[in-house]
Parts: C-alpha cells; structure tokens; sequence
C-alpha cells in the first residue's frame, strides 16, 4: 500500500548549509532508487519531510534517516495511506522556507504536486505543511539534549521489614528536579484462586497489609497509594470504613493515602461511583485515576468529578519523544489539567529522553524504572538526574 510518513527533526548546530545540500542530493537518488518521493522543509533549524511510496520502504529510509547525525530529535508525526502519491516528481527536493513569504512557500508547495486533483491545504499530511510554514507550533518542538547529558545518582530506602512475600512490587512517585519523593506506590502479591473466589473481598482486605508496611518507613510529609477495583466500594458493604480503620491502625492519616482507581477499570454506575469518591473525599483521602488513556471513560468520567491525580498509562509515555501523536494528546491533556488543577503523572519511564520530553512539556511527576527499583533485598533504590555539566573532569 502506499504509505505517506511525515516527520519533524532540528538540524545540529554549526551544520555547513553544503552538508544539508549534499544530504538532499544523495537522498534524492537514494529514494528514486527504492521508488519513493518527498518534500523537505527546511527554517534554519527545524526540517518537516514528507516521504511517500510502498510502506516497506518508506519504513526503510525512515530507518536510516533516524541514525543520520546530521540531525536529532525526529519526531514522527504522521504515518498514514493514501491512494495517490502527493509528490511525485523527485526522490526528495528541498525547500527553503526563509527564501520566500508564507504565501510564496505554500505556493511553491502546491505547484509541486502530483495529484489529478488540484491539491488544497484541507489535506490532512498538508496541514503539517501549513503550521510548519507558519511557524505556529515552534514552541513545543522541544530541543532536547543528548541522553549521556544526565547521569544518575543512587540513593536506597531501607524497607527490609517488608515482607517479600506480601509485596510484589514497589516504586516511588518522585520530582526528579526538585529532588523530592511525593508518594510510594504499593502492589500486593495475588493468589488466583483466592481472587476468583472473591475478588472484591479480596481487593480490599490486601490493603491492610500494604498500608501497614507504608505506615512502617514513610515520613509524615509522604503519601502512600493503593490501588481499588471501582466496584469494591460499591459491592463491598461498609467498605470505606473498613479503610479508614486500616489507615488507623496503620499509624497513618487519612491524608497520606492516594486511592488510585483504573481508568480501563471504571464501571457504568459512574454516578454511583463518583459519589462514593465524594465520600472517599469528605474523609481526606485522595483520589488518582491510573492507567489514564487507554480506557473506556476517558474525558467523559472527568466531567462526573476531578481526581487530585491523572496517572498516565505507560503505552501512552512510551517512546513519547519520538512519537508526534502521543505528544499531541499529551500535551493536550496537560493544558486540561492546568485547567482542572489536576497533577499529571507519568507512569512507566523508562528512557531519559522520555523524561526530558514530558519535563519539557511541563510534567513534574514521575514513576517508572528510570527513577526507582524496588530490589527484594530490602531496599528501594531511588535514582535522581544529575546534569554532566557540574561534573569536573
């Protein structure tokens, strides 16, 4: 099928402009060569290219486009199909944008097309074109630095009275920057068989043991969260106040623990549901919902009540940095919760360059293997960012 692939990259500093000349040439015959065409914008720092022709090989070229150091940070914004290629005529051809007005490059845009139709800018991969030439986006084309920038420091918690054979997982939810632990989140270990005989009791009756364990080793300024099926309040008779006795007999306040409910989790009854968190609220816990974008509620289940929290889901953080369309939803969800004033967190980090995206973007809450391990040995190993710049040689 053809294949239209369209991405954003920022020329290294100091290039030769005869560098970016001879690339064009040499991908011009390189593309004709695997009978694919294209476009590329150039503004003096940024390039947009559009490549079109048989999906295996425009996913070829992509490839080797990738690991050419003549530019960094290439973000693909569109990968899509087409039944007609836009740009026919040539392998790759350049255009300048700082040679001509916005008219005149959308002009020169337009009269290299290929199509039987008279191309026009309500063409989705065109529209790319459009807010590139206008510069209309250039404050979110973050210029990230090079991953070995950062090193990582270690630090460990001691929480060897945690017993391995309660926990199954534990991280940390930290401000890497600021250096600061906001919460610690706790998984308990399951046993199938006793979830399949009842779930619900279950769910609940595991969060004694895990807030007992957080109220062992967390200062008075941390917070503790736990994870709860929506239904578990609803099905499970008295079940805010048997939480509320854990927390107390777990030397906690109810303000140190954040109920994290799933998003793909959210059942129905919403509007029973969110009365139970307005109760759970009334009490002083706090409210997140995790695994936030790939569910079934989505901006729906935000307008039946805000969480204090949205922890995103790690598919959606993945390989963010490179990724133009979750970078559109990302930021998109961050500008709601500026709105809301409700805290967006990134879960499942895992690369630097992941991290230097969503700090970037404006996210300052983390979780994920990037910054905490939990080893089983009895020690939370924390991990902070440390810029090489300070680092005396």
């Amino acid at each position: 099928m053809l294949t239209t692939l369209i991405y954003r990259s920022h020329l290294r500093a100091d290039t030769p402009i005869q560098s970016i000349i001879d690339m064009v040439s040499e991908a011009n015959s390189r593309n004709e060569c695997a009978g694919v065409t294209g476009v590329l914008l150039f503004n003096g720092i940024h390039f947009l290219q559009l490549l079109e022709g048989d999906e295996a090989a425009v996913m070829q070229i992509y490839e080797k486009i990738c690991l050419d150091t003549l530019h960094f940070n290439i973000v693909e914004l569109l990968s899509d199909y087409a039944p007609y290629r836009r740009f026919g005529r040539s392998g790759m051809e350049l255009i300048d944008i700082r040679l001509f007005s916005k008219e005149e490059c959308l002009d020169r845009v337009l009269q290299r097309g290929t199509t039987q139709h008279k191309m026009l800018y309500n063409d989705r991969a065109l529209r790319f074109f459009r807010t590139f030439i206008d510069s209309a986006e250039t404050d979110s084309y973050y210029e990230l630095p090079d991953r070995y920038s950062w090193f990582f420091s270690s630090d460990q918690i001691n929480v060897s009275s945690v017993d391995p054979d309660i926990i199954e997982d534990m991280h940390a939810v930290i401000d890497p920057l600021a250096a600061q632990i906001h919460s610690f989140v706790l998984n308990a270990k399951s046993d199938n068989d006793v979830i399949k005989a009842n779930n619900l009791l279950f769910d609940l009756e595991s969060k004694k043991d895990l807030l007992k364990i957080a109220g062992g080793f967390i200062t008075s300024s941390q917070r503790v969260s736990i994870t709860l099926l929506p239904l578990t309040l609803l099905r499970v008779p008295n079940a805010i106040e048997i939480l509320l006795d854990y927390i107390r007999e777990s030397n906690l306040h109810p303000e140190q623990v954040l109920v994290e409910f799933s998003e793909s989790e959210i059942i129905p009854e919403i509007d029973e549901f969110a009365h139970s968190v307005q109760i759970l609220k009334s009490c002083g816990l706090s409210v997140a919902i995790n695994d936030f974008g790939v569910g079934n509620a989505g901006l729906l289940f935000l307008s039946k009540f805000q969480p204090e929290k949205l922890k995103i889901h790690p598919q959606l953080i993945h390989n963010i940095h490179k990724d133009g369309s979750k970078q559109a939803i990302l930021q998109s969800l961050i500008r709601c919760g500026e709105l809301l004033e409700i805290r967006i967190c990134a879960t499942g980090v895992e690369q630097p360059e992941e991290w230097m995206w969503l700090e970037s973007a404006g996210i300052f809450c983390f979780q994920g293997n990037l910054f905490s391990k939990y080893d089983k040995n009895g020690y939370l190993k924390i991990f902070w960012p440390e810029s090489n710049e300070f680092i005396e040689c």
